[in-house]
């Protein structure tokens, strides 16, 4: 009798385990997966070219000297962002348990309203699009233009092993 109960206890744990892998772990790597993407592409297009400048008055004036590349560019970064906002918010309301582990740190809802904002944007210079940008870094926790600081712990290895400076 016991080695039934074994068996159904391993029965168990595999269907278990599969449950985790698929509904919290696959989702959680894909998050991440778009993050990195998020990362990336907010570096491949942070300097595109607008076609307007926005004044602090409110008045809006078009740039010289726009080529045909640029206003390519341009559409071409606010569809790839337009859709990475898709992405992140079929996350955000497909995902309820890997969501539940993500918002600990990252706020994908957010992010998704952010990237909608950084693609309706990228047509105008001026303040809603450095807004835009600063809010998708602060929700997704990351920033573009300076190192990711180190935390206690792996200052703590590294001063160990010997990868950093020892005070005298």
């Amino acid at each position: 009798m016991s080695d039934v109960w074994a068996s159904i206890g391993a029965f168990l744990l595999g269907v278990g385990g599969w449950l985790v892998t698929n509904f919290v772990a696959s989702p959680f790597r894909k998050f991440f997966d778009l993050r990195g993407e998020v990362i990336q592409k907010t570096i491949v297009y942070s300097n595109v070219r607008a076609v307007h400048k926005e004044f602090p008055d409110g008045s809006v004036e078009p740039v010289e000297d726009v080529s045909d590349d640029d206003i390519n560019r341009l559409q071409e970064a606010e569809n790839v962002f337009r859709d990475l906002a898709a992405r992140m918010r079929a996350f955000a309301l497909n995902e309820p348990w890997a969501l539940w582990f993500v918002e600990w740190r990252y706020d994908p809802w957010k992010a998704s309203k952010t990237l909608f904002g950084v693609s309706n944007n990228l047509r105008k210079y001026g303040g809603p699009r450095a807004e835009a940008k600063r809010a998708l870094e602060q929700a997704l926790n990351f920033r573009v233009d300076e190192p990711r600081k180190k935390s206690a712990l792996l200052t703590l290895v590294d001063w160990l092993v010997g990868k950093t400076k020892r005070s005298r």
